[in-house]
Order: C-alpha cells, then structure tokens, then sequence
C-alpha cells in the first residue's frame, strides 16, 4: 500500500533525479528527514537514504570520488544526498520492514528509527551524541503519547501521591512503602 504526499509533506523536495542514477530498489528515507516526516523535528542540510546492495553499486560506479566508509559501512555522498547500502552491517532488507512506500521511495517505520537512535547513540563517533540524544528522546515522547493506554496514565495521574510516598513508586500487594 502507498502513502499519498500532501501538499505540506516535508518529503515533497526529495528529488531522485538530482543523484542521475535508475534505481531498481526504492531508496528507503533514515535520518532527519524520516524525523521531520513524522513530525518529529525538522531535517538537516542533507538528505540520508538507504539503498539496496545493486543501487549503491551502480552509484559507487557512477560516483567513484563521493565514496563514503564509515566502519565497512559503504555510501556515497552527492548533490545533498548520502546513500549507504548498510548502517551498523544492516541492510536494505532491514531497512525495508515496515517502511512506508511511496512513489519514488520508501520512509522508514517509526520502531526501526527508534532502534537506530538506540545505536547511534552507543556509537564511538561522539560528535552527533547530543544530537541522538535529543532525537532518542523525541521518538520516546512520540511512542508514549501515540501508544501509551490513556484509562491508564489517567489512573496513574490519579493516584501520583501514593506512587511519590512509594519507593520508587513500587507498590507491593497493595503495600504502599
């Protein structure tokens, strides 16, 4: 099933046409611009997409001097765009799971953005580390406020002095320490 664009998609200035290339694989939108797309934040200079191994291939051919390795993870770097055929040595087809499609290209699942939040933020490249910590912390907010059961923070809510007189707010058996 394909998402539709509306007028004010923050997707709306990707154009595949700047990177002069025929995909075989829809390229999967990560990053920033996955963040914006779900309302998150707004994207960076660039554009940060994932492709499949015979994408990145023909890229690397076309584009031998925008080569990108960062720890055997391969990439290309052109006209705004970073392409890379892995992340942490997971692939297109991880990527892929549960990404929402669109015409030209893929966005990647809200769970499989949090997970690469998750990585980046116990990576050893430190100067982005606040940054993912802000965007971890963002995608935290987005799943509680989109999935948390509301009857229950309301009970929650409701009962606050007793989970604060409580250590830790652990109640036993109805044992309030």
């Amino acid at each position: 099933m394909q998402s539709q664009m509306t007028e004010n998609d923050p997707l709306a200035i990707i154009d595949l046409n700047k990177i002069d290339i025929t995909f075989n694989d829809k390229p999967i939108v990560i990053g920033g611009m996955a963040m914006e797309y779900y309302g998150l934040r707004k994207h960076g200079d660039d554009i940060d997409l994932i492709v499949s191994n015979c994408d990145y291939l023909k890229l690397e051919t076309r584009y031998r001097n925008y080569r990108k390795d960062i720890w055997g993870d391969f990439g290309v770097k052109v006209n705004g765009y970073d392409m890379f055929r892995s992340i942490w040595k997971l692939d297109y087809n991880y990527y892929n799971n549960g990404s929402k499609e669109f015409d030209q290209y893929k966005v990647v699942s809200i769970d499989i953005l949090f997970r690469m939040q998750v990585f980046a933020l116990d990576s050893d490249i430190n100067v982005y580390k606040d940054k993912h910590k802000g965007d971890l912390e963002l995608l935290k907010n987005y799943f509680l406020k989109t999935y948390q059961n509301n009857e229950w923070v309301d009970y929650m809510n409701k009962n606050s002095d007793r989970y604060i007189k409580a250590e830790n707010g652990l109640i036993i058996n109805g044992d309030y320490y």
